[in-house]
């Protein structure tokens, strides 16, 4: 399957459940398991995200220095958002 995301204005939302993230590799695995869940491999996330492969390939290791800006390109690319929130806050469940 080619990555979606090409010509589209907005990419997919892919089928992952919010997930509290607390360390760099936490998000690692988080940023791993979206681009899997588009059936794409790192090169082509990568181009299409506008990051080198190495890059992405330290975000999804868990690389505790990558550039913020990069990796909010990375989410983006991927359907991700990012929320703060205070310590303890939890979503009201339906």
């Amino acid at each position: 399957m080619l990555f979606p995301f090409g010509k589209m204005s907005t990419p997919p939302e892919p089928k992952l459940r919010p997930v509290e993230v607390r360390t760099a590799a936490e998000l690692g695995a988080v940023v791993r398991a979206a681009r899997l869940a588009t059936e794409t491999d790192q090169a082509s996330t990568a181009g299409l995200a506008g990051v080198g492969v190495r890059f992405l390939g330290d975000v999804e290791r868990g690389k505790p220095s990558v550039r913020l800006g990069l990796v909010l390109q990375v989410l983006q690319r991927l359907g991700l958002q990012v929320w703060i929130a205070p310590r303890g806050w939890r979503p009201r469940e339906p």
